[in-house]
């Protein structure tokens, strides 16, 4: 009967029921069980086939307007908990942070649990013409991560990686 789920939040303001939600009851009630800003949305969520109380959440610090849009602060970045939910972390071995981090995506290996892929998006200046940060894999449960593209994908996104800001194993 537990459920988690990544809330955006709102469109157009910022609120404070963005984060990861976390049910015990199949849905009937919800607990917001991580939640860093009212501006930093929960985008990704990926749970150990396992070892179901392990999950990592992608944390997305992002602010849009009428005819403004921030994609990317220093919130953004990849959590984990491994009582399922109660407690957090942040991952930062050899991952990127600042205020140019953008979206991220994230999923996990089926056939080795230790295994992830996280795909980095990056708030662009406006002279950028492409928004891909990087793609960076974890073999030990996020303990350290390193970056295994080269610069042949760079323009993959063109502008748009926040929104097509997913990877799949």
């Amino acid at each position: 009967n537990r459920v988690f789920a990544a809330a955006c939040g709102t469109l157009f303001s910022s609120n404070s029921d963005r984060g990861v939600y976390r049910s015990e009851d199949g849905g009937e009630n919800w607990e917001q069980v991580l939640f860093l800003s009212d501006s930093t949305a929960a985008i990704d969520l990926v749970q150990h086939q396992i070892n179901p109380d392990i999950l990592y959440a992608a944390m997305w610090e992002r602010i849009r307007g009428l005819n403004y849009r921030k994609s990317g602060g220093e919130s953004s970045g990849i959590w984990k908990t491994e009582d399922g939910g109660n407690n957090w972390v942040e991952l930062i071995n050899g991952l990127p942070s600042g205020d140019h981090v953008g979206r991220i995506g994230l999923d996990i290996s089926k056939s080795n649990p230790e295994i992830l892929y996280a795909f980095y998006d990056k708030h662009m200046s406006e002279d950028e013409n492409y928004s891909f940060l990087g793609i960076y894999k974890t073999t030990n449960g996020g303990v350290s991560w390193s970056q295994t593209n080269d610069g042949d994908i760079y323009g993959m996104n063109s502008r748009f990686g926040w929104y097509f800001g997913q990877i799949r194993i």
